[in-house]
């Protein structure tokens, strides 16, 4: 007898759940609809909670499909439970009659206790055919959520493909960690962050130094010079353990008079008649243009002030005002002497931001003009190099950056260089972190550039400003927003540096950080102590 050949077994379809390691019976829940608390759609989806089972919020979440091969996923940013027993009414008329109370909430089974939670739909996860490593896609909803489907807590080693971010042995900036489901998972921002720019915006003693001086030792690691407009001092102990270079401004670090820019040169001479301005402002033009020049052919200015007088000479004379001139001479230089900030040539800090790893330049004891004409001239100067490649790719910081991009359509000489060297930036492969406790007194237009926004605990009027650009950061998170404890960040970036905004807990630092808030009791008594 001839014997038939048996068929193969077929084999079983691959499904995603097993793909990412999610067993069926670890199920918390299962997609609810009611008039009360909603119907899954393509943003949101509500669930009902299994009983035993207490999902955190901010927790990634997975939601079943009839499709074994497509999920839906998301995260919990609400919910609420229903018990008509704990109606107040009952309650109250329950001790009015003193009759004997049935426990509201015998148990999670009971069945008058239902737990709903909702779930903000962030995308949707198919398992393609092929058996590349890239296995699952992962795009935008198409597909609308089914009731009754199982929900699943999301793995978190699944989390860095979904939202965009570095593994632990890839090249990222390493932050701190993220929560979900109980379970903690590093963080790190992609280094695509840096030449897009950063804004790094909270009210005062939220965490916003120490998140900067994270991210100062992350950067550092990869070698990528740092210099920093340094207000109060923050940055000062780590500069110092990083063995990079601390200046102050107007002790060791002073700005050359020919390219602080005309408006800031004539402010540095107050007592200058209209006469005056107008022959000292020609005079300047003139300088300023030679020393852009020597900027980018020789990378350093030296012009000597007597070439600016000499240069004022020749306007006055040629205008037929020679006593004019030499009056105005006579007070730029009692102004060129008096000054702690002016010198002629450019000094050693760009040389130290070549070799060392961070340059933090002090301006916390100075005037607002005089700082701004530090930041001014700094950055004019950097950017000029950077483009004759005169210097390597690097990160600017700017603290308290509200007071030198200020809101309201106000715009100075040092507005519009940072203004240039933000828009610029990116294809000149320089990075900018602008930080501030105050969005709501920011320039507008740069707070936009900055493509990266690390939120902190913020007042409702600050807020108001930056709402907008969290990404797809749904309403209730960022109503919870002011509540925020110290430390905790939420970070927004364009969809191609970091897909979804996240929930961070900055981690801790390894440099020393600066001067903690001091407390007012205590330093009044050592004051009195002390005196």
């Amino acid at each position: 007898m001839r014997s038939i050949a048996t068929p193969p077994a077929p084999q079983p379809q691959a499904t995603l759940l097993a793909h990412l390691g999610v067993a069926p019976a670890t199920s918390i829940g299962t997609t609810s609809s009611s008039p009360f608390t909603g119907s899954p759609s393509f943003d949101a989806a509500p669930f009902h909670v299994n009983a035993g089972k207490q999902p955190r919020l901010g927790t990634f979440v997975l939601i079943g499909s009839e499709e074994p091969t497509m999920a839906h996923y998301g995260r919990i940013v609400e919910g609420l439970e229903e018990n008509p027993r704990a109606e107040p009414s009952r309650l109250q008329k329950d001790q009015a009659y003193q009759a004997v109370p049935r426990t509201p909430r015998p148990s999670e089974l009971a069945p008058h206790v239902t737990r709903v939670m909702n779930i903000e739909i962030l995308g949707q996860l198919r398992l393609k055919d092929d058996q590349k490593d890239d296995q699952v896609d992962i795009r935008d909803p198409e597909v609308l959520p089914q009731t009754g489907m199982a929900v699943y807590e999301l793995p978190t080693s699944a989390l860095p493909d979904i939202l965009k971010t570095p593994k632990p042995n890839e090249d990222g900036l390493s932050i701190g960690h993220i929560e979900t489901g109980g379970h903690k998972l590093q963080f790190c921002l992609p280094m695509d962050v840096l030449p897009r720019h950063m804004a790094v915006l909270g009210k005062t003693g939220v965490g916003k130094s120490h998140f900067c001086g994270v991210m100062v030792e992350e950067i550092t690691r990869y070698r990528i010079p740092i210099i920093a407009i340094d207000i109060l001092g923050d940055l000062v102990p780590a500069t110092e353990s990083l063995k990079g270079a601390n200046l102050r401004a107007g002790q060791d670090f002073k700005v050359p008079y020919s390219i602080i820019g005309r408006k800031e040169f004539l402010d540095f001479v107050p007592t200058l008649t209209d006469q005056h301005i107008d022959l000292v402002s020609d005079a300047y033009d003139v300088i300023y243009t030679e020393a852009i020049e020597s900027l980018k052919e020789t990378g350093t200015v030296n012009i000597p002030i007597e070439r600016l007088y000499a240069e004022i000479r020749l306007v006055a004379g040629e205008n037929g005002q020679e006593p004019v001139g030499g009056r105005a001479i006579k007070r730029v230089k009692a102004a060129f002497e008096r000054s702690l900030l002016l010198v002629e040539s450019l000094g050693a800090w760009v040389e130290d931001l070549i070799t060392k790893p961070i340059v933090n330049i002090f301006v916390g004891h100075l005037a607002q003009g005089n700082r701004n004409l530090v930041v001014g001239a700094a950055a004019r100067v950097l950017q000029v190099l950077r483009q004759k490649e005169k210097l390597p790719p690097f990160l600017f910081v700017l603290d308290e950056a509200h007071f030198f991009l200020p809101g309201g359509g106000e715009s100075t000489p040092t507005t519009q260089v940072m203004r240039q060297l933000i828009r610029t930036g990116r294809h000149d492969a320089v990075g900018v972190v602008l930080i501030t406790q105050s969005p709501a007194s920011m320039d507008k237009q740069t707070l936009t550039v900055c493509n990266t926004r690390v939120v902190f605990a913020l007042d409702p009027d600050d807020l108001k400003v930056v709402s907008g650009t969290m990404g797809d950061l749904p309403q209730p998170v960022i109503d919870r927003i002011p509540k925020m404890a110290r430390g905790r960040a939420i970070i927004a970036s364009a969809q191609d540096i970091l897909r979804h905004p996240v929930l961070v807990n900055v981690r801790d630092r390894s440099t020393p950080s600066g001067a903690p808030t001091p407390k007012m009791k205590e330093a009044v008594q050592q004051w009195r102590q002390n005196h």
